[in-house]
């Protein structure tokens, strides 16, 4: 997107913006919307870093309102003034209201944006931040058709996993698994793994967990885990481009997506970039514009059966539908610029 005379609609503008830490991918949409000619100041969403900190604040932010303030205060002692014309946010778990309404108070010219990457179910209490922002999206199809606030916006891929499969091609690893391990996750990875060896697939897999501690926690406390080693487990975070490497010598990616989320994941958006096939949990993706049987299998979370070994080669889509998923589209619709439909026709268009 860009104006008459080629320039990018925030070239020149000045963006705050906050983000959890998530494999890097902070850093790449502040390099991103740098590269489209904004300024952006660019800080950590939370005030909890450690791993025994970031355990507890699964059971609720409140917690740490108070370390939460300071911190955010802190922060806008360094900005106060600067003429923002954008202050996005991503998830809001850990910002009070009375951060919010300093900030909204303190940048009356700037279009506060939310981004929810996560579902709202999740985020204890935080409908009633949403009155603090001007433009509010999120991931969620179903959290955008119970809202009409919230408009839909899928996520992105970013541009090193922008690239086309050659008929044909031969792969080192049948599947592929790269992902946090959380929820149910690691039961149903379990699962498919005995299929792929019963089957002689060959698979990558990186299961990553934030520190031994939550390892040891998980192996008291999660069936699942009784019977598993330390060392089948990695606890150092994968580079984005080791991720896309590793993809790219593969046939066919697995997506498990968290059982409280309806919204597809950033790694099935990658694969829509990369052209590749995808398994995954998520029924709800047969809703989205991009979707095809002879490249995504869907299969039961309770049940994970292997259906094939998705033989056939990928099917190209339109050009345009890969540019709507573009780290680049994203970044205009969670700052609510341009067209406010969804994703080129996503079933969101519903509401």
């Amino acid at each position: 997107m860009s104006d008459v005379k080629g320039r990018s609609p925030i070239d020149g503008k000045k963006i705050l913006f906050f983000s959890p830490a998530f494999f890097g991918y902070e850093n790449k949409i502040k390099t991103k919307m740098t590269e489209m000619g904004a300024s952006v100041d660019a800080f950590d969403a939370r005030s909890v870093t450690g791993a025994f900190e970031r355990a507890l604040l699964k059971l609720g932010p409140a917690l740490f309102d108070k370390k939460t303030e300071g911190y955010y205060a802190h922060i806008f002692s360094q900005v106060k003034r600067v003429p923002y014309d954008y202050v996005l946010i991503v998830k809001c778990d850990m910002p009070t209201e009375r951060v919010l309404k300093a900030y909204r108070k303190q940048f009356k010219k700037a279009k506060l944006c939310l981004h929810m990457w996560d579902s709202v179910k999740n985020i204890p209490n935080v409908e009633k931040k949403f009155q603090y922002f001007d433009y509010i999206s999120s991931f969620d199809r179903f959290d955008c058709l119970n809202n009409r606030l919230i408009h839909f916006r899928p996520l992105y891929y970013c541009d090193e996993y922008k690239k086309e499969q050659k008929a044909g091609a031969s792969y080192d690893y049948d599947l592929c698994f790269i992902g946090t391990i959380h929820s149910d996750r690691w039961k149903i990875l379990k699962d498919i793994k005995k299929q792929a060896v019963r089957r002689g697939l060959r698979m990558f897999c990186y299961p990553y967990l934030q520190s031994p501690f939550i390892y040891w926690f998980y192996k008291l406390t999660k069936p699942e885990f009784w019977d598993t080693d330390r060392k089948e487990f990695r606890f150092g975070k994968i580079s984005g481009e080791e991720a896309a490497w590793q993809v790219a010598r593969s046939k066919a990616v697995i997506d498990i997506q968290h059982p409280g989320q309806t919204g597809l994941t950033i790694r099935t958006i990658e694969m829509l970039g990369m052209h590749k096939k995808l398994i995954t949990t998520n029924a709800d993706i047969q809703n989205y514009d991009f979707y095809r049987p002879e490249n995504i299998q869907v299969i039961d979370r309770k049940r994970p059966r292997l259906a094939g070994e998705l033989k056939a080669d990928y099917a190209a889509l339109d050009e345009k539908t890969y540019e709507a998923y573009s780290l680049e589209s994203w970044i205009y619709g969670v700052l609510g610029i341009g067209a406010e439909a969804p994703c080129s026709g996503c079933r969101a268009a519903d509401k």
